[in-house]
């Protein structure tokens, strides 16, 4: 997913899933997109909440994939 498609609000999910096993997320779980870093030539992150988990901060945006 291109960072630049990302804005805050959208759902996510996890478009690795051995990343979702690995931190205990369901592997269908959606998610929230909180917050959007890495203005300025920063490598772009993202904050993204999943119910019933603490919000994954600073992730890269490939890692996920919206939900249309």
């Amino acid at each position: 997913m291109a960072s630049a498609t990302v804005t805050r609000g959208d759902e996510v999910v996890f478009d690795r899933l051995d990343l979702a096993d690995a931190l205990g997320i369901w592997r269908n779980a959606k998610g929230r997109v909180v917050g959007i870093h890495g203005q300025d030539g920063r490598t772009p992150t993202i904050d993204v909440a999943f119910d019933g988990h603490e919000v994954l901060q600073r992730y890269l945006p490939d890692l996920f994939r919206r939900v249309q």
